[in-house]
This record gives structure tokens, C-alpha cells and sequence, in this order.
């Protein structure tokens, strides 16, 4: 489960910022830097409790797909970080923390 989630974490972050061009008005690839290393030190703690993150992998599993399909299509739309790239980001560190 572990590893799903960081491949789908960072699978995410890398095919963002590896086709970023521009941004929109508030999601720039220096946000998604910084919502990639929040996600990561969220899913660090969240791993500390294995019965939790027993408990929440599904939830965490759709959110990370939820950001993989956003990425995705920030990529086909010219490679710009768009604000729901940075709202699936910061949707997926809130469901981990809880």
C-alpha cells in the first residue's frame, strides 16, 4: 500500500512538473514543488500508524488517482499547472492527515 501511494504521489508531482510551461493565476510549479514535499511529510507520518493507514488506503488511493487524472490532463492541455492540480494536491494531504 506504501508504495502505491508514493509511486501514485510522486508519479503525479513528476509528470506535473515535468510538463510545466506556465501556470495559471495560482498554481505554479514552485506550489507544486511545495504540495509534493507536504504530501510527502504527510504520507511519512501517516505510515507511523499502520492500523490508520490500513484503514484510510482506500480513501488515499482515490484521492492519488484523483491527482494522477488531473495531472494528466494539465499534461495534454499544453503542460500549465492548473488551480485543480493544486486542489487535488491539497485535497489528498487532507485526507492523509485526518
Amino acid at each position: 500500500m506504501r508504495k502505491m501511494l508514493l509511486a501514485a504521489a510522486f508519479g503525479s508531482l513528476a509528470l506535473a512538473l515535468a510538463s510545466c510551461g506556465g501556470s495559471s493565476s495560482s498554481c505554479t510549479v514552485e506550489a507544486l514543488t511545495q504540495k509534493g514535499k507536504d504530501l510527502t511529510e504527510a504520507m511519512t507520518n501517516a505510515m507511523k500508524d499502520p492500523a490508520k493507514a490500513q484503514a484510510n488506503a482506500q480513501t488515499w488511493a482515490q484521492k492519488a488517482q484523483e491527482l494522477l487524472t488531473k495531472a494528466q490532463a494539465a499534461q495534454a492541455a499544453g503542460g500549465k499547472p492548473t488551480d485543480e492540480l493544486c486542489k487535488a494536491y491539497d485535497e489528498l494531504i487532507t485526507a492523509i492527515k485526518k
